[in-house]
């Protein structure tokens, strides 16, 4: 059944003219191609409102009710305004809107006459909506254009790049201001793969990458987060559109635009830029390559969101569908604000060839990693042997360091020739025949990217070398180049050792264009040379239980305690961790180990935090035994681990004999005469008296000079031993019916005082380290933390590198 037109159900038409008011009509936006502009019929997302109102009234002074024979309500009106919004409800005469979205859009209303009969206007309005400021991704350059873009930014390879990225993203692209903002980044035209992060021998083959501020790899899957600056806006009474500050946006009713890299506080405050540091990495030069990066807009507040004022994201696919296309990185010129420069997809970058100058030594294939100065004797290790620039930045895109082409002279005619010594012996160490399918290589040859890979075994412990000759084409006698033809030491106080350049056709090392290097390992022994034993550390518990052995059968079975029970609870040469030395040394120290805070256990000191209610920032893993146990010595103060040595002042004895060792404090090779010896006030002595043989010591001090001569007034600081007792006795501990230097030779004996200097073991007190253990290496005289404790293969590092080698068998 088909339904006809008729009058019947079309609205009638009616050309009702109305007029358009903005709020914001003091900013104008600026023209853009295919937006009308017009003052009042332009605005912006979110903060424009627009009013409209039908002209009531005509030039001959008919009101809107002549225009309509049936009459025409002034009081009732639809509005259509074209977002797909309509007005509905009240259906109010006078109507406002505010647009969320950006674009161009045709108003047209409706009219009632009394009867409830709809008449269309024929008059409609075109208002063009601008966002206040728009999603883009800004590189700064200086000063550069789009023609010669390409060249702007030069990438060493090998080597990171530091770019800032300013970006503006408009409001609908962040729908939560409080959250971080994602950004993706990938290069294009790069010879290079991206970077693999699940292959462990990703950073040997050539691969490009991006880096955070923080030198972190940003992952291309979850890309890089970042927190953008919300900018809030209101209207003031001029009708502009003005920014404040977020703690002015609820007095205000502020409205967020867009965020942005600058944070920005209002007009009394100045723009603070923070730029979104990145940084990117290319092993191989290449001519153009172009860096993509695109802001995560998966929650974009699409156009037709915006139905009856709903203005929250429904978008719950949580998919990158990168909904706006507006998103794009543009070259910046840095000396203007928002002026962007060309309208090209991508960041130019050229990556270029550095002269390279060094040769890198690794055990990793990665600068940073730097572990292979130290070693262990009898473990095999890898090094990974590249060329490299004037900063350790290793290039991957030489040929392969084997035979040169029609090469007749090996080892000479390599690419490279290696040797490896400890100053006596001298190997050579071949390239390794290791190839896997995470290797690279030509097919014929078991070439590993630009690298040469060898396998080292320490045979002693000590200092060893390993010295390389390189060969490269570029190595010319070529003047320009500043290094060719001299020796440079880029690491004088490191492993490093000179490097040569550009050597001449009659070197030793036969032929020109070659480069010579060395770098110098510290080798230590497979055993712990620096071994730390704690005080009641020395049991040899196989001792105790052999001990036990009451009944004379069990004497014959030696081999059932030295062979079994001895290796589970240990001897005197057994690790500290052993069971018999472990609980020797629980019940031994108990006290220590859990009561005092300065030698307790970490775990004790966390319990001590807990009872005081405290927090603690010392977070260790449950590490294995041998571990712990340098955790919890190396958790205690040098000087407490270390004791102090005891101090004698008065400590005389002889034991009946002038040349006995345990004097301290007295001189007894050089006795005093009473008769010619002078006093000094503060200039200690000992007198011996010698009937009993005891020590008695004197502290003389200042006297009134009476009672020295008996004449003279004043203070004595000296005076002579033999006035004792002839005018005064001056307060000394010695027998005052005697006098004079005759009267003290009868009693006594005088000798000068010393102080006891000695240091040893034996007079140590409060210490943790057993000195007496034989098995133990530190001495009282490692007491320098700088120096002896802390650094790299100092007493902490030796210990703790010594653990986890041992446990993790490397």
């Amino acid at each position: 059944m088909s339904t006809s037109t008729t009058d019947l159900n079309c609205p009638s038409i009616l050309p009702v003219p109305f007029t358009i008011t903005v709020n914001t009509s003091g900013t104008t936006p600026d023209s853009v191609d295919g937006h009308p502009a017009a003052t009042t019929h332009a605005g912006f997302t979110r903060i424009s409102k627009f009013t409209l109102t039908p002209v009531i009234s005509t030039t001959d002074s008919k009101g809107i009710e002549d225009l309509s024979p049936g009459g025409v309500s002034n009081r009732l009106a639809k509005w259509d305004f074209g977002d797909g919004y309509t007005l509905s409800g009240a259906d109010a005469f006078t109507a406002t809107h505010i647009y969320n979205v950006p674009g161009i859009y045709t108003v047209s209303m409706f009219l009632y006459n009394k009867d409830g009969n709809a008449y269309k206007s024929t008059f409609t309005e075109t208002i063009s909506i601008y966002n206040y400021a728009n999603t883009i991704i800004a590189i700064e350059t200086q000063n550069i254009t789009e023609q010669d873009g390409i060249n702007a930014r030069k990438v060493t390879a090998g080597e990171r790049k530091t770019f800032n990225m300013a970006t503006t993203a408009a409001w609908q692209d962040v729908p939560d201001p409080d959250s971080p903002q994602t950004f993706f980044f990938t290069s294009s035209g790069s010879m290079a793969k991206p970077y693999d992060f699940n292959n462990k021998y990703g950073h040997i083959i050539p691969y490009n990458a991006f880096y955070d501020v923080y030198n972190n790899p940003i992952n291309n899957v979850y890309g890089l987060k970042t927190i953008l600056y919300p900018h809030y806006f209101y209207i003031n009474g001029d009708a502009e559109v003005v920014e404040c500050a977020k703690r002015d946006s609820i007095k205000t009713d502020a409205k967020i635009l867009y965020l942005s890299t600058d944070e920005y506080m209002s007009s009394v405050m100045p723009e603070v830029r923070r730029p979104i540091i990145f940084k990117y990495f290319d092993d191989i030069p290449t001519s153009a390559v172009n860096l993509l990066i695109r802001i995560d807009t998966s929650q974009h507040r699409m156009k037709n969101f915006y139905v009856d004022d709903i203005d929250t994201n429904i978008n719950n696919s949580d998919r990158n569908f990168l909904e706006t296309d507006v998103a794009r990185p543009i070259i910046k010129d840095k000396s203007t604000i928002n002026e962007n420069v060309g309208t090209s997809i991508g960041v130019p970058v050229k990556v270029v060839t550095p002269f390279t100058s060094r040769i890198s030594f690794t055990s990793t294939g990665m600068k940073e990693m730097s572990s292979i100065e130290y070693k262990r004797q009898g473990d095999k290790f890898q090094v990974f042997v590249a060329l490299a620039d004037d900063k350790l930045n290793i290039g991957k895109y030489y040929d392969t360091f084997y035979l040169l082409a029609g090469a007749t002279n090996p080892p000479q005619d390599r690419q490279f020739a290696y040797e490896w010594s400890d100053g006596t012996t001298t190997t050579t160490s071949n390239i390794s025949s290791l190839c896997t399918e995470y290797f690279p290589y030509d097919g014929t040859d078991t070439a590993l990217s630009s690298f040469a890979y060898l396998n080292i075994n320490p045979l002693s412990a000590g200092t060893w070398t390993l010295s390389i000759t390189g060969r490269l084409a570029s190595y010319t006698s070529n003047t320009a180049v500043s290094a060719y033809g001299t020796t440079t030491d880029y690491d004088p106080d490191g492993p490093l050792g000179p490097v040569t350049i550009g050597v001449d056709e009659d070197t030793a090392a036969g032929g020109a264009n070659l480069i010579m290097g060395s770098y110098t390992f510290t080798v230590f022994p497979s055993t712990n040379d620096v071994e730390i034993y704690k005080i009641n550390e020395d049991v040899d518990y196989s001792k105790i239980l052999k001990s036990y052995r009451f009944q004379t059968l069990q004497h014959e079975y030696d081999k059932l305690f030295d062979g079994i029970f001895t290796s589970f609870v240990g001897q005197a040469s057994s690790s500290p961790t052993t069971f018999g030395k472990t609980i020797f040394e629980k019940i031994a120290n108990f006290t220590m180990n859990n009561s005092d805070v300065d030698f307790c256990k970490i775990k004790t000191l966390e319990s001590f935090h807990q009872f005081f209610n405290e927090d603690i920032d010392i977070q260790l893993p449950e590490a294995p035994p041998e571990l712990k146990r340098l955790y919890d010595l190396f958790s205690i103060k040098i000087s407490k681990l270390l004791g102090d040595y005891e101090r004698y002042d008065t400590s005389f004895d002889t034991q009946f004999s002038t040349s006995s060792a345990a004097s301290r404090n007295i001189d007894l090779n050089n006795p005093i005469d009473p008769a010619t010896y002078t006093v000094t006030a503060g200039t200690k002595f000992v007198a011996r008296q010698k009937f009993n043989n005891e020590f008695i010591l004197i502290n003389p001090q200042k006297v009134p000079t009476i009672r020295v001569d008996g004449s003279s007034s004043g203070v004595s600081t000296t005076y002579a031993l033999n006035k004792y007792n002839v005018y005064s006795n001056w307060g000394w501990p010695l027998d005052t019916t005697i006098s004079g230097s005759d009267g003290l030779s009868l009693l006594y004996e005088f000798y000068p005082y010393t102080n006891y200097n000695i240091i040893s073991a034996e007079n140590i007190q409060n210490n943790i380290i057993d000195y007496n253990n034989k098995y133990n290496t530190i001495t009282r005289s490692s007491s320098s933390l700088s120096a002896n404790w802390d650094p790299v293969g100092g007493i902490v590092f030796k210990n703790l590198d010594y653990q986890i080698r041992k446990g993790l068998q490397l």
